[in-house]
């Protein structure tokens, strides 16, 4: 009784530990084989996409995997990628993603493989505003309409980070919301005025020598402040029937242009996320989707439905009071 007892033990801990998919490039960890096998495949397959959407080069293969561990369950989808630098290279990386199946394969997966992606460009942590506001351009049309209007919303208010400022940032400032909306509004106009292999050089160029020179260098300003005025000019411009009399920015950082120079220099450990650590503009969850990527896309993998059954609709629970927006 005592052996059986201890195999029933062992058998119960194996169990807990959950399933195991190995890749060229991750080792996918989940609850379910079948959820393992779908999100191997979709992450190698969006770290493929990514590589030739954004430098224009597949990565080769990794020599370390990427654990990434997997949680699927009916809450507001996140996701978090933690990496290690060294000296002018990624060191390690891992990966987790949790929420509704769906929105974990569709949406957040390439949300973070795009930072693994610019990791291994730059080798180097990436400025948090072009950090998330790249990726958030992996989200969906209705996504994107949320962070333009949250953006004017928060140029209405005063609220605004001053571009010269937002550049410059390492870490996630207090106003958090400011930077996922502000950092994706100037990646969209960018990219728009150019495109990813531009704005990737653009970026490069900033780190390493400044953003007034890199905004004269590839977009053909003066300054940032010039820049910056061509970015409000184009929001105006693009919606004339929304509200946009943006307040003039009262705290433009008058310092001078601060060189944001840690491109492949020390070491030590940066995480990236795709929902923000705080919303004070929302309290509601982020719900992620799939873009419409122009220029390169490959052939997705065999949708999810073909690996595992759809996930049963939740019950909904009686609420009391304000129901949640």
């Amino acid at each position: 009784m005592r052996r059986l007892f201890a195999l029933l033990l062992t058998v119960t801990a194996l169990a807990s530990m959950g399933a195991e998919v190995r890749t060229p490039n991750f080792i996918v960890i989940a609850a379910d084989k079948q959820v393992c096998q779908s999100v191997a495949q979709w992450a190698e397959h969006y770290r493929k996409e990514k590589a030739l959407q954004w430098p224009g080069r597949e990565m080769p293969t990794w020599s370390d995997p990427c654990p990434l561990r997997v949680t699927v369950n009916m809450e507001g989808p996140s996701g978090e990628t933690e990496f290690m630098f060294g000296y002018n290279r990624v060191t390690s990386q891992r990966m987790q993603i949790r929420g509704p199946l769906d929105r974990l394969i569709y949406s957040v997966l390439p949300h973070e493989i795009t930072h693994t992606v610019f990791a291994y460009h730059f080798k180097s942590p990436v400025p948090r505003w072009a950090d998330e506001g790249g990726s958030v351009l992996s989200e969906d049309d209705t996504e994107r309409d949320r962070h333009d209007k949250l953006t004017r919303s928060i140029l209405n208010k005063g609220q605004q980070i001053p571009m010269r400022t937002l550049l410059a940032l390492k870490e996630y400032p207090p106003q958090v919301m400011c930077l996922y909306a502000q950092g994706y509004s100037i990646s969209d106009y960018l990219v728009k005025r150019s495109n990813k292999q531009h704005f990737l050089n653009f970026v490069g160029h900033g780190m390493q020598h400044g953003w007034d020179q890199a905004a004269k260098a590839h977009y053909g300003h003066k300054n940032v402040d010039e820049l910056e005025g061509a970015w409000l000019q184009y929001l105006r411009e693009s919606k004339p029937g929304a509200q946009n009399q943006f307040a003039a920015n009262p705290t433009t950082n008058s310092t001078g242009n601060a060189s944001a120079n840690f491109m492949g220099t020390g070491g030590g450990k940066t995480v990236r996320m795709t929902v923000p650590p705080t919303q004070p503009f929302e309290s509601a969850p982020v719900i992620r989707g799939a873009m419409a990527e122009s220029g390169v896309r490959l052939e997705p993998p065999v949708p999810i439905s073909t690996f595992i059954p759809r996930l049963p609709t939740p019950v909904p629970t009686v609420q009391l009071g304000m129901p949640r927006q």
